[in-house]
């Protein structure tokens, strides 16, 4: 829920109620409001600049933000085995039949996760021959 409050410099301030949790939200929407004035903007600054360590010390902020850091460890881990299984594909297809270089990109970039691209790669390190893997890269290509 969100509400306006008068503070007791007679500046407003926006809450926003989370649970028993109220959360000053502010900083976002001043350093985008326009109506505000610069000064008033920096003495609200100021004061929103106390609760900071609050923040930062709080056990449930804490456990949050090891749990995003963590989320975004793992999605970069992945996007990155992603990136190298596609060169590898790519790379593996040139070696094989060069002129199915480019069929090769345009099939893996179409190819988002780790269980598409295992499966494309065990399928190109078996086909008999060139043919082979050009129909295996038309079929699949979007």
């Amino acid at each position: 829920m969100i509400r306006r409050s008068k503070s007791k410099t007679n500046r407003d301030l926006f809450l926003i109620s989370i649970g028993n949790t109220r959360v000053l939200w502010l900083g976002i929407v001043l350093r985008r409001a326009e109506m505000v004035s610069l000064e008033d903007q920096r003495a609200i600054e100021e004061r929103l600049t106390m609760y900071d360590d609050l923040f930062e010390n709080d056990p449930k902020m804490k456990r949050l933000r090891a749990e995003w850091e963590a989320r975004g460890k793992m999605e970069g881990e992945i996007e990155g085995e992603v990136k190298t299984l596609r060169k590898v594909i790519v790379k593996t297809v040139k070696k094989r039949f060069p002129s199915l270089t480019k069929l090769a990109q345009q099939r893996v970039k179409n190819l988002t996760t780790l269980d598409e691209l295992d499966a494309l790669f065990d399928q190109i390190i078996v086909t008999a021959d060139e043919e082979a893997t050009r129909e295996l890269l038309t079929a699949l290509v979007v």
